[in-house]
């Protein structure tokens, strides 16, 4: 089982200029746990539901002016899609992460969560 049949490959992203309450509006609209961020048409880094709590509400940040660059996790983690699922699990569980990107020949195509895994 490769880490490609659990990937989600409709990727959602945002701007690294784009604040916060765009990105809960995303979040919300989509039914989606994380976002990757791109700044000049690249993907630079991803952000999480988790993350606006942790690093934005919890430190009294207004989500209109705080951008998703601001908080965002970078550099990606990447695994390639045609590795096993149990390799993408160590390496999130070592990471203490629960999105991974995963990529197809050096570009992003998917994102693997743990309850993508699960499910």
């Amino acid at each position: 089982m490769k880490i490609a049949d659990y990937m989600v490959t409709n990727l959602i992203w945002i701007d690294a200029g784009s604040t916060l309450e765009e990105a809960a509006i995303l979040f919300s609209e989509n039914d989606i746990s994380s976002l990757l961020v791109k700044e000049n048409g690249e993907y630079v880094g991803i952000i999480s539901k988790t993350d606006i709590i942790v690093r934005v509400v919890a430190k009294g940040l207004n989500p209109k002016t705080t951008l998703a660059g601001a908080i965002m996790s970078k550099p990606l983690l990447t695994m390639d899609h045609y590795l096993p699922r149990k390799d993408a699990h160590e390496f999130m569980a070592r990471k203490k992460i629960k999105h991974l990107v995963v990529t197809d020949h050096g570009k992003v195509a998917g994102i693997l969560t743990l309850k993508d895994m699960i499910s």
